[in-house]
């Protein structure tokens, strides 16, 4: 049921979409929006009021803060 699920971010709307490819992999077969459940994983992921280091080859790209709006 999982297999090939795909995540994916529009760059027009800034939606994020799980779905799945077509065999060229250029093309969305079918996708659900899942915006609003991405950004609560990560907010339980990234503790609010911390400061975590995305790394990719063992070399920092970027560092992303959470802190609670006031």
């Amino acid at each position: 049921m999982y297999e090939n699920l795909k995540l994916g971010v529009s760059p027009i709307t800034g939606t994020v979409f799980a779905g799945r490819l077509n065999k060229k992999g250029n093309m969305w077969i079918n996708k659900v929006d899942i915006t609003e459940q991405f950004l609560s994983c990560c907010l339980q992921y990234f503790k609010p009021g911390t400061e975590n280091t995305i790394s990719a080859d063992g070399k920092p790209l970027y560092i992303i803060t959470i802190k609670p709006a006031e």
